[in-house]
């Protein structure tokens, strides 16, 4: 049930984003798919962290991807 949690999450707009991104930084050899698969699952932590921690009417949530 967790990992239907998780991939809810991933296609809502923000979720859609960074997956572009992380395709986009794969295709151009930034990023490895692992470490693509590693930000995702942290992603996916994050935000079920973060809705554990904060329930309220209003959540923000700020994303930052840097290639290293």
């Amino acid at each position: 049930m967790a990992t239907a949690y998780y991939e809810f999450y991933r296609g809502s707009s923000i979720g859609m984003a960074l997956t572009d991104s992380l395709d986009e930084l794969i295709t151009s050899g930034a990023i490895t798919p692992q470490l693509a698969m590693k930000v995702l699952q942290q992603f996916d932590k994050s935000l079920a962290d973060t809705l554990v921690r904060q329930v309220k009417t209003k959540t923000t949530l700020k994303v930052s991807c840097h290639p290293t």
